[in-house]
């Protein structure tokens, strides 16, 4: 179990935390949160296959310039729309539904055509226009300044109006980005748009079936079979529904009914669909199809010729007529929907309609929990998660939550995909579920650093004493990210020969044991001198002097340690098996010391081209054939040390030359030689670097006969000749004084 959170404490959590998910879900702000949620699942299943009982008729801009109409679709004459009803009426369709403001009226002879062709066919649905306006009321020391909205439906011209199966209004919910829910109920404009539709479908298509189940169940809907089909229609759905609110297990026994009656698959979804209706709200939530033109849709000037079309693509199905997005977008804008793109693609009224009406026939709509199952859901949630950290350690807890988050996301949604139904997961899963980490790691951490000693402790095993007091009195987890320091200072840098044939020869517990002895003669002469080891990575050390921890000459502690290294590992490799001849490289100059890394992982060491330098400057002991060199900055100031120039180069991945220097020993322990062989070399380099290449070659050739083994002097000679005269000249035209470059050299053959 976590520290720190005993049974008193975890109960207390539990509740705060499942009581304040449980309430910001039944907050506007909680369901704006949720739809994001809901955005999320749309976009991880895509679009859905256009709905089967449902087509459109999309009067576009294509069709205005087909049929040479004009750009302003209600200036259309309407004998086109009467035409058109006959020409899709030849396929049979169930429901025909234009959702066009047909409010005034216009030519005599073309509304008089439009409303006859509707009243032959008996299946025409208009949808009027809800007007919308505010008033001030007068009494502004009552009201303030607020305001009374009004809204008066406008219906269409009495002869199309009294000539339509039903006539009804499409008002959407008011929204501020996408179009989400669509009214089936408004108080004050009744049954909607897609709501007439859906229920004239239904009559059209199952009635026998809805009179016997009707009978069977004993709901007296057989006695209005004698009325208009108009009043027919929405009397016999409200009778139905104040008997199934009045009566609420009617509604089960019709179920019930239906699901032990041996009606077709098709008619039996139908009546399905049609009972759940009556069990939802006065708004749904939309089950986009996709981008706009998912639902089939066909232009209008195609389906006033449909002989080109399929004979059966209207035969039993919802048509709807409408403007489509494209035509006159003035005055017929689209809607925003979850699949509108980055374009800002819109869909157009028509097809929200048509998708409303699919949702119902296939009640497909989005079904959010009631409000009391979602309250009770987050609830629990957030407890159950709170009770885990009382159960189980904090790692576990953090992994737990995590895991439960990720299968609470994938239940959730294989429920959206394959029911409809959407639970919340914004609220859980990134509002709790955080929250309850970060309380987490709040108690965790809390019981494991209550001592400033303890992370002290903790620091001191990866940082210099002083290091750690600096940090550790900086508040805050800031410190170890911007913890660091620029300064002066000497790099050392030392790398094993034949560490790589060994590590292929030994097995790892051997060579680890050798490593650890090779290193124990450098570490201590290292801290002894004042330095600090930097880095250790495999068989290369990184140790550095900053100015403010070296006590008198940083130059010289680092060069003595250099010294000291090469002579206590030559013992070291004369007491033991096993060769590790040691190289070292000094380079001094400005460094950022300090912390590098980021929350998961930090370490300290020294940033900066000084230690790209000493790696490099060590690197050159292969070439030059010594054990210890050092960059000009670093030999200023030294007494007691013997040391000689052995050229200038430009250091691969470098651009700039640098003038390097052998570390050759004390003075008090010099060879009687190396006074002699330092004037001779210097004399030869200074021919080299004048550019006095064939006296330069015979002066080092006159010092190799007297010193055979000396490194620097074969170098030079064995470079001399192997370069050719190009290079050489190209040494000459570059600098003042001949500079090598390491990178064009492989191997010189002695």
């Amino acid at each position: 179990m976590i520290e720190c959170i005993n049974t008193g404490k975890a109960c207390l959590l539990a509740l705060l935390i499942g009581l304040l998910g449980a309430l910001l879900c039944l907050t506007p702000v909680g369901v704006n949160l949720e739809e994001i949620g809901l955005n999320w699942f749309y976009q991880l299943r895509g679009p859905l296959p256009s709905p089967k009982d449902v087509a459109i008729i999309s009067i576009d801009k294509s069709s205005a310039e087909i049929l040479h109409l004009p750009r302003d679709p209600e200036k259309w004459p309407r004998s086109y729309y009467a035409q058109l009803i006959k020409k899709i009426s030849q396929q049979k369709p169930a429901i025909i539904a234009f959702n066009i403001n047909f409010a005034e009226q216009r030519n005599s002879y073309n509304d008089q055509f439009l409303a006859e062709t509707m009243a032959e066919e008996k299946n025409v649905i208009l949808s009027n226009y809800l007007e919308r306006r505010s008033v001030s009321l007068k009494n502004k020391t009552l009201f303030g300044n607020k305001k009374l909205l009004i809204e008066k439906v406008m219906a269409p011209a009495p002869l199309l109006e009294d000539a339509a199966l039903l006539v009804c209004p499409f008002p959407l919910p008011k929204t501020s980005s996408s179009v989400k829910q669509f009214w089936v109920y408004k108080s004050s404009a009744g049954e909607t748009f897609p709501t007439c539709i859906f229920h004239s479908f239904v009559f059209k298509t199952a009635i026998k079936e809805l009179f016997e189940i009707s009978t069977k169940a004993n709901s007296n809907l057989e006695h209005l079979e004698h009325r208009t089909k108009p009043d027919f229609i929405l009397d016999s759905t409200q009778k139905i529904y104040h008997q199934f609110e009045a009566d609420p297990p009617s509604l089960h026994r019709f179920k019930s009914l239906l699901e032990q009656s041996d009606y077709s698959q098709p008619k039996t979804q139908l009546l399905q669909s049609w009972l759940n209706f009556f069990d939802s709200g006065k708004s749904l939530y939309f089950n986009h199809y996709g981008k706009a033109g998912t639902i089939r849709t066909i232009p209008f000037y195609q389906a006033l010729v449909s002989d080109i079309l399929h004979p059966d693509i209207f035969h039993n199905k919802i048509i709807l007529i409408g403007y489509s997005e494209n035509i006159h977008p003035e005055k017929n804008p689209g809607f925003y929907t979850v699949f509108s793109n980055s374009d800002a693609e819109t869909v157009s009224p028509i097809e929200i309609a048509a998708t409303a009406v699919a949702n119902l026939i296939d009640d497909s709509w989005i079904k959010p929990l009631p409000l009391y199952q979602k309250f009770l859901l987050v609830l629990l949630w957030g407890g159950g998660l709170a009770a885990i950290c009382r159960i189980f350690p904090y790692k576990k807890v953090i992994i737990i939550i995590v895991l439960a988050s990720l299968a609470n996301f994938i239940i959730c949604y294989q429920l959206f995909t394959k029911l409809n139904l959407w639970l919340p997961i914004i609220t859980p899963m990134l509002i709790q579920a955080p929250l309850l980490m970060v309380i987490a790691t709040f108690f965790h951490y809390s019981h494991k650093n209550r001592s400033h000693q303890d992370m002290e402790k903790a620091f001191s095993f990866y940082l210099p004493k002083d290091v750690v007091n600096k940090i550790s009195s900086q508040p805050g987890n800031e410190a170890m990210n911007a913890y660091g320091e620029l300064k002066q200072g000497i790099c050392l840098a030392t790398d094993a020969g034949q560490y790589t044939t060994l590590s292929e020869s030994l097995d790892p517990m051997t060579l680890a044991d050798l490593m650890n002895k090779y290193y124990a003669v450098m570490f201590p002469l290292v801290k002894r001198s004042g330095g600090m080891i930097s880095d250790v990575i495999g068989d290369a050390m990184m140790a550095l002097w900053p100015l403010s921890n070296s006590q008198g000459n940083p130059q010289q502690a680092a060069c003595l340690t250099a010294i000291a290294i090469i002579d206590g590992v030559e013992t070291f490799n004369n007491n033991q098996e096993y060769n590790l001849p040691t190289r070292i490289g000094l380079h001094y100059g400005v460094m950022r010391l300090g912390n590098v890394g980021a929350k998961e992982h930090y370490e300290y060491r020294a940033v900066g081209d000084i230690i790209n330098t000493a790696t490099r400057i060590e690197g050159l002991n292969k070439l030059l054939g010594t054990r210890a060199l050092a960059s000009t900055e670093v030999i200023q100031g030294l007494s007691g040390i013997m040391t000689r120039e052995v050229g200038n180069f430009i250091l691969k991945g470098k651009t700039k030359p640098i003038n390097i220097h052998e570390l050759m020993g004390l003075n008090q322990n010099n060879a009687d030689f190396w006074p002699a062989l330092v004037i001779e070399f210097s004399k030869a380099l200074k021919l080299f670097q004048n550019h006095q290449w064939p006296e330069a070659l015979e002066t080092f050739l006159k010092i190799s006969k007297q010193y055979p083994e000396d490194g620097p002097t074969l170098f030079y000679i064995n470079y001399l000749i192997s370069n050719q005269p190009f290079q050489l000249a190209e040494l000459a035209s570059n600098s003042f004084q001949a500079v090598i470059k390491t990178e064009r050299i492989n191997e010189l053959s002695p």
